[in-house]
């Protein structure tokens, strides 16, 4: 039998690189990083595509002491930049196809550019393959420092920073596999991207942690994707809500995976009832659905294999996100701060173990979202008599498409900047496939027409495809109250009058 070292933790289709190979390129990555001047207390930005690469150069930044920046890989270069200003990196590591795009932006904000290949401050292929038998930096860091810096959307439009302490990270990474049901050496088909921190701290480390490997799956077909899984024997992976239909039919047509696969997770947007009755029919007791978000690294709910079975305790598991994890407290609070009873519907309230440490910079909106040291999620749910989670929609004005969160504010600020528009909403509308979609209504300025063509060419080079809107209406004047703010509720029945 191989040794633990031995085993595989990236794969490819065509290429394997083991535990050992990996652990000695990272040390080799953090002396390089540690060489060029990068150690405890600076941060360092990633820009990553998904790939064994991107995940080593992570794990070198917090071997240096320096904290990680994970900036999505699907944002626009303006987009980047802004996230850039905020962080302000002493370097920025990019994958080839990033770093072609982001050059500029990096270098005029006075930062290293990290990467692969010629053209950088730093060549990390270059220096992940320099012999040496040396011992990662040995560095003292305060546990309580930020380890990690994952960015989400504000209420305001604008991006802020989530911070989680090297501590806290540690913390999150052991938790994690008890959430999601991992064994020893799990094989991980990974369908994600390295686009937000959860996805690194929530299963490609999780992984690495007990032994396990991480074959890139994303962007495949479902048939090429169950094909790999039966190949490679997988034991665990993720299914991104508009492909739950399909992986469940893939499934029934390839039934084999099944004698190999102990979980499949959903989460990140609210799926269908439909649609987790129908995939949990294909695949039983291995489905996971979990609650969370970045400011609380690990899940807050989990289902176990019981709920799929008869005699759950849950009033309908379909709906449900499961219930609170061990090392986490859930309720549901009323508009005056009383705690609701069963079956009430008031925001969701979260303590846990892995909470993150506040927002960077910004300790207003950190004593905001955490008054009393549990954090205000701003979504709307309940939960029934036996503890089970059913979040119900959102307080705040938050779009999930197909698992990302768009605010509708960062798309109304770039819409309001396009030639003819003088007045903008933007809100979520129901869509089968993603969840929701995203749709705006825009007013013309006096005397101008508003080309729809032209503005979603605008749109397009400014906002990652996801935040794009899907439909653009223009209409005479946006409904307003008499403190002038927009009525959305009022505007959702127009658009769907139109619709």
């Amino acid at each position: 039998m191989a040794r633990s070292a031995d085993r595989a933790a990236f794969r490819t289709a065509d290429a394997v690189r083991t535990h050992s190979e990996s652990v000695a390129r990272v040390s080799r990555l953090a002396h390089a990083m540690a060489g060029s001047g990068i150690g405890d207390g600076d941060r360092v930005a990633l820009v990553v595509d998904a790939g064994a690469d991107a995940v080593e150069a992570y794990l070198a930044v917090g071997l240096t002491g320096a904290t990680a920046v994970q900036v999505n890989d699907r944002l626009q270069v303006a987009e980047v930049g802004e996230v850039l200003d905020q962080a302000r990196p002493r370097a920025v590591v990019c994958t080839p196809e990033q770093a072609d795009r982001l050059r500029d932006v990096v270098t005029g904000g006075g930062a290293q550019l990290l990467g692969w290949g010629g053209g950088h401050d730093l060549d990390l292929e270059e220096a992940a393959r320099v012999p040496s038998t040396a011992r990662a930096p040995q560095v003292l860091v305060d546990p309580s420092s930020a380890g990690v810096v994952g960015f989400t959307s504000g209420t305001t439009g604008r991006p802020k920073g989530v911070v989680h302490t090297h501590q806290g990270l540690a913390r999150i990474i052991r938790h994690m596999p008890a959430h999601d049901g991992l064994r020893w050496g799990s094989r991980c088909g990974f369908t994600g991207t390295l686009a937000f921190a959860a996805g690194i701290w929530g299963v490609v480390l999780p992984h690495l942690y007990v032994g396990g490997q991480i074959s890139w799956m994303a962007g495949l077909a479902p048939d090429a994707w169950v094909e790999r899984m039966v190949r490679e024997r997988t034991g665990f992976t993720y299914v991104p809500t508009p492909l739950m239909g399909a992986f469940a039919d893939e499934v029934r047509r390839r039934p084999e995976v099944l004698e190999h696969l102990d979980g499949v997770l959903h989460s990140g947007s609210l799926a269908a009832r439909e649609a987790t009755a129908d995939l949990v029919d294909a695949i039983g007791h291995r489905y996971v659905e979990t609650y969370g978000m970045t400011e609380t690294g690990a899940p807050v709910t989990a289902t176990v294999p019981d709920d799929w079975r008869p005699g759950t305790a849950a009033d309908d598991p379909f709906a449900s996100a499961g219930r609170p994890v061990p090392i986490a407290e859930v309720c549901v609070l009323g508009p005056d701060g009383t705690e609701l009873g069963p079956g009430e519907v008031g925001e969701v309230v979260v303590s846990s173990e892995t909470l993150f440490a506040g927002y960077l910079d910004d300790p207003e909106q950190t004593a905001e979202a955490m008054p009393d040291g549990r954090l205000r999620t701003g979504d709307l749910g309940s939960l029934d008599e036996a503890g089970y989670l059913y979040v119900r929609g959102r307080a705040k004005d938050m779009i999930v498409t197909g698992g990302m969160n768009v605010y509708p504010a960062e798309v109304e600020r770039v819409l309001a900047q396009a030639d003819g528009v003088v007045d903008v909403a933007v809100l979520g509308m129901p869509d089968e496939r993603w969840g929701e979609t995203v749709v705006a209504a825009v007013v013309a300025a006096p005397g101008a027409e508003v080309d729809l063509q032209a503005l979603d060419v605008f749109v397009r080079a400014r906002l990652a495809g996801y935040k794009k809107p899907t439909r653009v209406e223009v209409v005479d004047a946006l409904p307003r109250n008499a403190s002038l703010k927009v009525r959305k509720d009022v505007l959702r029945q127009q658009l769907e009058g139109a619709r």
